[in-house]
């Protein structure tokens, strides 16, 4: 599986650390498509003969796909389980990860809603571990959320909301503990049902759940 450079650009409105180079869990590394223009495309391409880390435009180090764990924290059942119907055609979880210069770690896990691979409609965990709580006490986990609300009953700070962009809906998950912030995204085409906000949170905590956290 495959995201275009259109599909990992559309992430960048949640600060999702999506980067060219994107491959599925097994470590292969697809090519990147030509002519991108996403930000966080990387200057250099990694390579088994590099003597670094590939990085990103804005200084953040490429992690190599066997150093993301994300995957592991929230399998195709589970999200087959938690979205019902929704998630039928759910494909295998992809993995891309940075760290950025200040030493925020991005990890995250991408299943596909269907066979195309599009972002748009994906289910997508994101673990953003910072170096001390200083730096997590100054972020804000909740900043791309559109009106986020308080949910209770999970193991740390958390927050829901309804993203309705021009071309997709997200329902968006943030928990925050510690060092660390874990966010859980559905996004879905804007012409596909989704839900209202209420189900749409219960669907986002059951999911949360689930996660290996």
């Amino acid at each position: 599986m495959m995201f275009s450079a259109k599909d990992k650009a559309a992430l960048g409105g949640l600060g999702l650390a999506i980067v060219l180079g994107l491959s599925g869990c097994s470590g292969s590394s697809p090519a990147p498509d030509a002519g991108s223009t996403a930000t966080s495309a990387p200057t250099t391409a990694a390579s088994p003969t590099s003597t670094g880390p590939a990085t990103a435009r804005d200084g953040s180090s490429l992690l190599p796909t066997t150093d993301v764990g994300a995957c592991s924290l929230l399998g195709a059942d589970q999200v087959r389980e938690a979205l019902g119907d929704a998630a039928k055609d759910v494909q295998s979880g992809e993995v891309a990860g940075t760290v950025s210069p200040e030493g925020v770690r991005n990890e995250n896990c991408i299943y596909p809603l269907d066979a195309s691979g599009a972002t748009t409609h994906a289910v997508i965990l994101e673990v953003v571990t910072y170096p001390d709580e200083a730096s997590r006490a100054g972020a804000d986990p909740w900043e791309a959320m559109m009106s986020p609300t308080e949910v209770t009953g999970l193991w740390g700070e958390a927050r829901y909301a309804t993203n309705r962009l021009s071309e997709s809906t997200e329902h968006v998950l943030a928990v925050a503990k510690g060092t660390q912030v874990w966010k859980f995204l559905v996004s879905q085409p804007k012409d596909t049902p989704t839900w209202e906000p209420a189900e749409g949170q219960a669907v986002m905590k059951k999911l949360a759940e689930s996660a290996k956290i």
